[in-house]
């Protein structure tokens, strides 16, 4: 991500320069490429970089090649003629296009540059997408707050169950961020906010609802379903994407394992009725002879490719 951060400011600092070497204003040069100065002001402060469509039109009004133009700099000079080396005029390499006769190892570099423009374009514009849906759920999540605040003062004269919904809010919006915001790996990090995010949680719920379960049982379920979500993640990611039977066998395992464990912290701190007992045990059940038929499953597909 740096290193595109520094080919888009060099790319940037390039326009700025040429265009003040051809002694053009920004709406002189937005004039010649049918756009507004604006948007050419935006290209030379690095916040957005030209349309693919406009590479060539742009480096014309430049004076350089779209390849210099590309790589933010002009090309080496030759020490006898003072020329650029292998550098060609934008209709030179219109013309050489036409013709079939530029060098091949020219040409691919520049539709590599190219290419690799293009998918920066379109990175740009997807953090932007990402950057507004953030910016939209923060403005939600501050608009709720303040709302469940005044209609929670305005009924009761004090500040009771906003505070939790208020709490909620926070945690929701911190575990939330990194989804938005994460350049890479970003349900990962989210994952990992949530597992930092939770326990602090629980202890204010505790604080507010004045229920010890919260802190003793409650985090004891936290650690066991947070262990199943990192189970569950890290099959999904490795494992189902080569062997989808065997991820559902495994996935069922772990839900089994969940039901049982989770089962086992409710009944050391809640006396339960047969039934609902029984009921729990039905469902492991049922569990299990799924992630044992999808392990059968997966086992005779195995055969048969061999």
């Amino acid at each position: 991500m740096e290193h595109e951060l520094y080919e888009q400011k060099k790319m940037a600092d390039f326009i700025l320069k040429m265009r003040k070497a051809r002694n053009l204003t920004q709406k002189d040069l937005a004039g010649k490429l049918g756009v507004t100065d604006k948007a050419v002001s935006k290209w030379e402060r690095a916040v957005s970089s030209p349309d693919i469509s406009l590479l060539i039109p742009l480096a014309k009004a430049l004076g350089v090649s779209t390849g210099e133009l590309l790589s933010g700099e002009k090309m080496e000079m030759d020490p006898d003629n003072e020329t650029p080396i292998a550098a060609k005029t934008v209709e030179e390499e219109q013309t050489e296009f036409t013709d079939g006769t530029e060098n091949k190892e020219e040409t691919e570099t520049l539709i590599n540059e190219a290419l690799k423009y293009s998918r920066k374009s379109a990175d740009q514009r997807v953090k932007k997408l990402w950057d507004i849906l953030f910016i939209g759920m923060s403005a939600g999540f501050f608009l709720a707050a303040i709302v469940c605040l005044i209609c929670n003062f305005a009924v009761s004269g004090e500040l009771s169950w906003s505070r939790i919904v208020l709490a909620s809010l926070i945690a929701a919006w911190g575990i939330l961020t990194p989804l938005f915001q994460a350049q890479k790996k970003r349900i990962c990090k989210s994952l990992l906010a949530l597992s930092l995010m939770i326990f602090p949680y629980l202890a204010v719920l505790n604080v507010l609802l004045q229920v010890p379960l919260l802190r003793t049982m409650g985090m004891c379920i936290a650690v066991a379903a947070l262990l199943g979500i990192w189970g569950l993640y890290g099959i999904l990611t490795h494992i189902w994407s080569r062997k989808k039977y065997f991820a559902l066998s495994l996935i069922c395992f772990l839900m089994f394992a969940e039901e049982y464990g989770i089962n086992l912290i409710i009944d050391g701190y809640i006396k339960r009725t047969h039934i609902e007992q029984s009921f729990n045990q039905l469902n492991a059940l049922i569990i299990l002879i799924l992630a044992v038929s999808f392990l059968g499953i997966s086992y005779f597909r195995e055969r048969r490719k061999q």
